[in-house]
């Protein structure tokens, strides 16, 4: 281990050595890489987990370019993991990058992630978000989930062995009844500030450190500068982790 690289984290004494080790031996599922993937993707690289892995069946399109920063004009067109690969290796080329060019499916779900301890949920679709939690609740594996509207995100853990539910205890409405960033919008900072928060998430799972947002939600709203954080419950009645 480069010791200089992680000096930083290393003189935190809630890190520490044991903790950086952690993350070095951490095997991590990136689902999405569009606005939350990428800043995720990169602070979990630079901060040295060892093991990333990176799905999206999508090309780079000008129109990701305003907040999907790993991105640029010369890479439109071409494929996304390919290029996020690229830059993650160059940002840290200790990390084990694994790539998937494919949609995270019911059907794809255990095959890609079986090899991972722990999912972040940064895709912009319900199919993708349905699939994900159903793996994450069978697999017993946490799934740090965020989303994206205007200028409004909010960040949160589903994780079964914490007793507080699930994506669907949380959102059971139809897909049809929430728009996602290309119908609403989206400011360019905000995806940047939220998936920050959901690589926190993650090293503070791995490293076994501080409150980590398995019973709570929590909101940012950009506009106003405000944060607040809601308890959540599990549904008895949820189809998919309820009783």
């Amino acid at each position: 281990m480069n010791t200089d690289r992680y000096s930083r984290q290393l003189l935190l004494p809630q890190i520490g050595l044991a903790g950086q080790q952690s993350l070095a031996a951490a095997r991590v599922l990136i689902v999405g890489m569009g606005g939350l993937g990428c800043p995720a993707a990169q602070y979990l690289a630079a901060g040295g987990v060892g093991h990333i892995g990176i799905v999206d069946h999508d090309i780079v399109q000008v129109s990701n370019l305003h907040r999907q920063i790993l991105y640029g004009e010369a890479d439109v067109g071409l494929s996304k993991v390919s290029i996020a690969e690229h830059r993650l290796l160059h940002l840290n080329p200790h990390a084990d990058i694994m790539t998937f060019a494919e949609r995270f499916t019911p059907e794809s779900a255990a095959r890609i992630a079986q090899h991972f301890d722990l999912l972040l949920d940064c895709s912009d679709n319900f199919a993708a978000r349905d699939a994900i939690n159903a793996y994450s609740v069978q697999a017993k594996k946490p799934n740090v989930f965020a989303s994206l509207y205007r200028f409004e995100g909010m960040v949160t853990v589903f994780d079964v062995n914490a007793g507080a539910g699930c994506y669907r205890c949380l959102y059971n409405e139809s897909p049809e009844a929430i728009q996602n960033c290309s119908e609403a919008g989206v400011i360019g900072a905000l995806p940047g500030i939220i998936g920050a928060m959901q690589a926190l998430e993650a090293i503070k799972i791995i490293t076994g450190t501080g409150e980590v947002l398995n019973r709570h939600t929590l909101v940012y709203d950009g506009l106003n500068q405000t944060v607040k954080k809601f308890q959540r419950e599990q549904k008895q009645s949820c189809p998919v982790c309820g009783g």
